[in-house]
C-alpha cells in the first residue's frame, strides 16, 4: 500500500470506500474524453464532526448559575421564567454543531455551522402572530486554526481564546434540513469574496476553557462574534478572555466529546508539509495520487479521477490496488460504470501485500457488484456481493437477501 502521509489507515477505514449509494440512477454517456479540468473556486465535504448534546450556562441576576440543554438561560430565569417564544428561545440555542471541511483552490479550509432553533413575530410590537423555524450561520475559516482550538500541550484549569480570523461568512434562515442550500450557500460566499464583490468584515473568536475537578473533565466555550479589528482580537484573545468575556455565560460539554469534535475534523485535513503540495511545484506519482484521494473525499470526482489518471501516466506500473479502488468509486459516482467496472478488475487483480489492506481489497467486489447492478446485469452483481460476502465483508449480507435470493 502507498505510503500516504496524511494518516492513510484512518482515512481509509473510516471514508474512503464506503459503499456506492445504492439509489438507482441512469448511466452516463460521458466518456474519459469529456473529464474537465479541476474546480478551483471551492468545494464542500460532508459533515466531518457534529455535536448536538451541549449544556448552556448562564450567570443569573442573584449571583447564581442556572442551566439548559442546548439552550442558554436568560439572566433572571432562576425568578422569571420564559413567558413568550422569543424568550423560550434563550440568550443563546443550539440544535447542533458541524464542521466541514471546505477546499478553496488547493487551499485547506472549515466551515463552522451554528444549527439553531429561531423565529419570529408577524407582530413584533404585539408580540403575536409566532412564526418558528431553524435557521444557522457559517464561518470559514483555515483549518489550521483547529490545532489552536485544543493545542497539543495544553493544560488543564487553564483558559485561552482563539482568533478563527473568519474568511467568510454567511446567514441561512428558514431552512429545511438536508437541502444543499447551505452548501451552496457556502461556495456563494466563499466566491463573492474571490471576486472581491464582498470585502468580509465579521470574525470569530472562540474562548475556551478546559475544566477539570477530580475525574470530571470538560471543556467550557464560548463563540464570541467580533469584528477584523486589531484592537478587537487582542481584547478577546488575551489571557484574560474567559474572565471578562466568557464567564457570565458559556457552553460545556464533556472532554471526549469536545476532543472527538476537534480532532475528528482534523483527521481529514492533509499535511501540506508532509503530504499535498501544489502540483505547480511537486508533480510527482504520490502528490498526484495524494490529490486525487483529496478530490475523492470533497466530492469532486471528476477532479479525482483526473488526478488519479496523471499519477498512473507517471507510474503505470503501480501496484497499489488503493488507487484503482479509488478510481473505479469516483466512475461510478459519475454513473461511469463499464469504466468503474474496469477499475475495479484492475484492483481486484493486484493482492494486497499486507493483512490490514485486505478488508479495503475486498470492497472492491462489493462495490463491482453496485456496478453491475446499474447495468442490469444481477448476475454479475449477485456473484461478486457473494464473493465480498464469502471473503467477510457483511454488509454484502443485506444485498444478497435482498437482490439476489
Amino acid at each position: 500500500m502507498n505510503n500516504l502521509d496524511f494518516k492513510t489507515v484512518n482515512l481509509l477505514l473510516l471514508i474512503s470506500f464506503m459503499a456506492v449509494s445504492f439509489t438507482v440512477y441512469g448511466q452516463s454517456d460521458y466518456g474519459h474524453d469529456r473529464i474537465v479540468g479541476e474546480n478551483h473556486i471551492s468545494s464542500v465535504s460532508s459533515v466531518l464532526s457534529k455535536m448536538d448534546n451541549i449544556t448552556g450556562w448562564a450567570l443569573q441576576d442573584n449571583g447564581s448559575w442556572l442551566s439548559s440543554k442546548n439552550r442558554i438561560p436568560l439572566s433572571d430565569e432562576n425568578n422569571l421564567a420564559p413567558n413568550n417564544e422569543k424568550e423560550n428561545l434563550g440568550q443563546l440555542n443550539v440544535i447542533s454543531l458541524e464542521l466541514r471541511r471546505v477546499m478553496i483552490g488547493d487551499e485547506q479550509y472549515m466551515a463552522l455551522i451554528h444549527k439553531y432553533r429561531d423565529g419570529e413575530y408577524e407582530f413584533p410590537i404585539l408580540q403575536e402572530g409566532w412564526k418558528a423555524y431553524n435557521s444557522y450561520e457559517f464561518y470559514v475559516f483555515r483549518g489550521e486554526k483547529l490545532k489552536e482550538i485544543i493545542p497539543d500541550n495544553f493544560k488543564w484549569n487553564t483558559a485561552w481564546g482563539v482568533n478563527l480570523n473568519v474568511y467568510a461568512r454567511g446567514t441561512i434562515k428558514d431552512y429545511t434540513e438536508g437541502e444543499r442550500l447551505g452548501e451552496d450557500a457556502i461556495k456563494r460566499a466563499v466566491l463573492m469574496i474571490q471576486k472581491g464583490e464582498v470585502i468580509s468584515n465579521y470574525n470569530l473568536v472562540m474562548g475556551v476553557a478546559a475544566v477539570k475537578n477530580g475525574e470530571d473533565e470538560s471543556f467550557r466555550f464560548r463563540l464570541i462574534k467580533t469584528f477584523k479589528k486589531d484592537y478587537l482580537v487582542s481584547y478577546y484573545t488575551n489571557l484574560e478572555t474567559w474572565e471578562i468575556n466568557i464567564n457570565s455565560r458559556f457552553w460545556e460539554v464533556r472532554s471526549n466529546i469536545f476532543y472527538s469534535f476537534i480532532r475528528d475534523a482534523q483527521e481529514y485535513l492533509v499535511d501540506i508539509e508532509e503530504g499535498l503540495v501544489s502540483i505547480e511545484i511537486d508533480s510527482s506519482y504520490q502528490n498526484l495520487y495524494n490529490w486525487g484521494v483529496i478530490r475523492y473525499q470533497m466530492g469532486d470526482y471528476t477532479g479525482a479521477i483526473e488526478y488519479f489518471q496523471k499519477a498512473l501516466k507517471i507510474n503505470p506500473g503501480t501496484q497499489d490496488f488503493m488507487l484503482y479502488s479509488f478510481k473505479g468509486n469516483a466512475f461510478s459516482k459519475r454513473k461511469m460504470y463499464n469504466d468503474a467496472i474496469a477499475d475495479f478488475d484492475k484492483a481486484l487483480s493486484l493482492h494486497p501485500n499486507d493483512i490490514l489492506d485486505y478488508s479495503n481489497w475486498v470492497r472492491n467486489y462489493f462495490n463491482r457488484g453496485v456496478a453491475k447492478y446499474y447495468l442490469s446485469n444481477m448476475q454479475g452483481a449477485c456473484r461478486d456481493w457473494n464473493k465480498a460476502l464469502e471473503l467477510g465483508f457483511g454488509q454484502a449480507h443485506d444485498y444478497v437477501i435482498e437482490y439476489c435470493e
